[in-house]
């Protein structure tokens, strides 16, 4: 009788042992996986803000080369003559001027 009873306290006590392991096995699993994720989460952000930034900075290359262009074409003589005629509105001695009646 008692070396059942001494069985029947061991098998429960394992079983016990088992519960507790299956536990806090599963909530491990758990917090792998919703770290896992969040992680995953976060490196997406991460890579959409870097994806972002790329574009802004080719954007802003363009406009420094446009300007570095911009800048040598002001010191021709063509450009400083487009401006004086388009912009003030000046013209070469003896020149004539047409304007268009349609407009």
């Amino acid at each position: 009788m008692k070396q059942k009873k001494s069985k029947e306290k061991n098998i429960k006590k394992k079983r016990k042992n088992i519960n507790i392991m299956h536990i806090i096995g599963v909530i491990f699993c758990i917090y792998f996986v919703y770290t896992f994720l969040d992680q995953q989460i976060k490196i997406n952000n991460y890579d959409s803000q870097i994806e972002m930034y790329e574009t802004d900075i080719e954007a802003k290359n363009k406009l420094v080369e446009y300007y570095s262009n911009q800048s040598e074409n002001i010191q021709s003589d063509e450009y400083i003559e487009s401006v004086a005629r388009e912009k003030l509105g000046y013209v070469k001695p003896y020149e004539k001027i047409f304007i268009d009646a349609n407009r």
